[in-house]
């Protein structure tokens, strides 16, 4: 359990977390945390209040656009697998 407190307190993951992962991304930048998330699902009827310049968020592109104007400072990049594979971080 320490050691996952220890790791927590450096960076948070997010593999495909469904649901979760734009509580990862909230968490991560207002502690001012490093993290990694691998977006997938969008879950547009679960999340009815999530908007982007005015309109639902329904599309995985528009859930992407969405995470990142939560901080200037998060960046895209692809990993090497089949599948939604875009990574969004930050440092």
């Amino acid at each position: 359990m320490l050691l996952l407190a220890l790791f927590l307190q450096l960076l948070i993951l997010g593999m495909h977390p469904d649901e979760a992962t734009e509580d990862i991304v909230d968490m991560a930048v207002s502690h001012g945390k490093a993290f990694a998330v691998v977006p997938c699902c969008v879950f547009p009827d679960a999340f009815p209040e999530r908007a982007l310049d005015g309109a639902p968020v329904r599309s995985y592109a528009q859930f992407l656009d969405y995470l990142r104007a939560k901080d200037p400072g998060i960046e895209t990049e692809y990993l090497p697998f089949q599948g939604r594979s875009r990574v969004l971080y930050k440092r």
